[in-house]
């Protein structure tokens, strides 16, 4: 009887170390999948931002190098004022791109930095959190403008978010402005729109906090919106020495941080050209 328990329990034994065997090794296959679908989903975002960039640039550098053609291509169009051909003829250099995606409304950069970037925007937050600029399913997502945004020409506040991915890509880099000395070598954000280039100032950067509860979109007034401005500018982590008015239209960047519970890293800049 008692080594009939012996056997009974040696048999359990092998059978918990077996399911533990093949639980440990389940694990690691799923870990390893998990590990190539980043990396994979890396290499596929990064060369689709290759391409897209080299399509943009060499349209730009098409526009650049033949104004006169362009000038002949807009002949009989006296009705349409100066302005107005400036922009048509600027967002040209957008077509191919809005063949690939309509949702395109511009392009961000940041000089001496990975961030590079067109920017789509859809009718809510959501869907870009986890689809590239081909609309394809990706972890990485795409870097968007705010639903809420109209033209970043009229908004007073225009807002563009960005995964913070472990590897730098999309708004990864921006976690380096956490660092004063970093910022003073990269204040500026272009941001190209359909209809012309501007450039923005970053004047704060902070840890949000949803318990904050002060982040916003829209103002009443000019009052709400300077009261707004001081509420951030004294919420920089260092003092950036750039003064902003409510005069100013503000551009602000979102991305994850990990500091506490589903914080964001903010960074606001203000229109300068």
């Amino acid at each position: 009887m008692a080594n009939e328990r012996n056997i009974l329990r040696d048999m359990m034994g092998k059978s918990i170390k077996r399911a533990v065997l093949f639980f440990l090794i389940a694990v690691f296959l799923y870990s390893g999948y998990q590990l190539a679908q980043y990396f994979y989903d890396g290499y596929v975002s990064g060369k689709l931002n290759d391409r897209m960039k080299q399509q943009y640039v060499t349209a730009q550098k098409a526009q650049q190098g033949q104004p006169e053609r362009q000038e002949q291509n807009h002949a009989g169009q006296g009705e349409l004022t100066e302005e107005h051909l400036k922009q048509q003829q600027y967002r040209e250099r957008f077509d191919r791109l809005l063949e690939i995606n309509s949702d395109i409304v511009g392009w961000i950069r940041i000089e001496n930095t990975g961030i590079d970037y067109p920017v789509v925007q859809s009718g809510d937050n959501e869907y870009y959190l986890n689809h590239n600029v081909e609309k394809q399913s990706s972890a990485r997502g795409s870097i968007f403008m705010d639903y809420r945004n109209t033209d970043v020409n009229e908004d007073s506040h225009t807002v563009i978010y960005g995964h913070h991915m472990k590897d730098g890509s999309m708004f990864g880099e921006l976690s380096k402005y956490k660092n004063a000395a970093y910022y003073h070598d990269h204040q500026m954000i272009t941001f190209d729109g359909l209809e012309g280039s501007t450039k923005f100032q970053i004047f704060s950067v902070y840890i949000y906090s949803p318990k904050d509860q002060f982040f916003e979109y829209e103002f009443a007034d000019e009052q709400q919106y300077s009261a707004y401005l001081e509420k951030i500018t004294t919420k920089s982590r260092y003092d950036t020495g750039v003064k902003v008015t409510s005069d100013d239209q503000l551009l602000t960047l979102v991305t994850c941080t990990y500091e506490i519970t589903d914080a964001r890293f903010i960074i606001h800049a203000k229109r300068v050209q």
